[in-house]
């Protein structure tokens, strides 16, 4: 039953956008695969927005959670009591941006099953109605080549046959780890410009507790520094096309934070080049 739902409700629906793209950007597997990256970041704006929120909402309370550890901090369970009573007042979940994670894992879940599945040629699902607009009726042939990638092959499938660092192998290998820095690169930005990256935290005294926001920004972080060694590993065994649509999420979340908040935007950009022109310059004033 569930693989029914899944397929008709998720698996299909996509399946064919990606054929419809795939016709209408000149037969050119990549193109419609980045087209389907940008697509998906435009459904998510609603949840992106919502954490953006909740990030504000965050910093808004932040003289108010120092108040309350200053005064509890003999005390982790009334302070923990009295954080949860301060964010119910206000509406703030701590951990409402880690829920946004799920319809985007739903989302990859089918893309990877459709370019897997695109990319070896199985095109069941397929709507008649769009083989009849598209094709006349006749089989449908993907044409997988894309720039200097052929989108079916992986990493791995060069390497086993030619060499690690065969000149068939390395473009994959490239992609394969760009996928990875492309991926680390959002996450530091993003970070700069949604606040800044976090500051070095007090140490923490044997049994004290975390709170729920401070839990929260060591999972995110831990999350920006696994995410993309974990995706490497996967890229460089799973075809290009994959790796192609990942490098593409990741600069559109980019895009996307900076169309959601772009005052916040303006000024961590402004920040940032006033922190590099000053470290350029004491690089200058240090003795040879």
């Amino acid at each position: 039953m569930f693989s029914t739902i899944w397929n008709n409700v998720i698996y299909y629906p996509v399946l064919n956008l990606l054929i419809v793209l795939y016709d209408l950007l000149f037969d050119n597997l990549g193109l419609a695969i980045i087209a389907i990256a940008i697509l998906v970041r435009l459904i998510l704006i609603p949840l992106m927005r919502r954490q953006t929120d909740m990030t504000k909402k965050m910093s808004s309370l932040k003289p108010q959670i120092d108040e309350l550890q200053k005064k509890y901090k003999n005390n982790p369970e009334k302070l923990s009591q009295e954080q949860i009573k301060l964010y119910k007042k206000t509406g703030y979940n701590p951990l409402g941006c880690l829920v946004t994670f799920i319809p985007q894992l739903i989302i990859l879940s089918v893309l990877i099953q459709v370019i897997r599945n695109v990319t070896t040629g199985d095109l069941n699902g397929i709507y008649p109605f769009v083989t009849n607009l598209l094709n006349g009726g006749a089989s449908l042939a993907i044409n997988t080549k894309f720039l200097i990638w052929d989108l079916t092959k992986s990493f791995n499938d060069f390497s086993s046959e030619f060499g690690f660092f065969s000149v068939d192998a390395l473009p994959y290998l490239v992609l394969s780890v760009l996928v990875g820095i492309s991926q680390y690169l959002a996450s530091k930005f993003t970070q700069v410009m949604q606040g800044g990256l976090p500051k070095a935290e007090e140490p923490k005294k044997k049994g004290q507790e975390l709170s729920p926001e401070e839990m929260t920004k060591k999972m995110t972080k831990s999350f920006s520094l696994i995410l993309p060694f974990t995706t490497i590993f996967i890229a460089i065994s799973v075809p290009a096309a994959l790796s192609l649509y990942w490098t593409v999420q990741s600069f559109m979340l980019v895009i996307q934070y900076m169309l959601l908040d772009w005052d916040k935007t303006e000024k961590g950009i402004q920040n940032l080049f006033t922190k590099l022109r000053g470290n350029k310059e004491d690089g200058k004033k240090s003795p040879k």
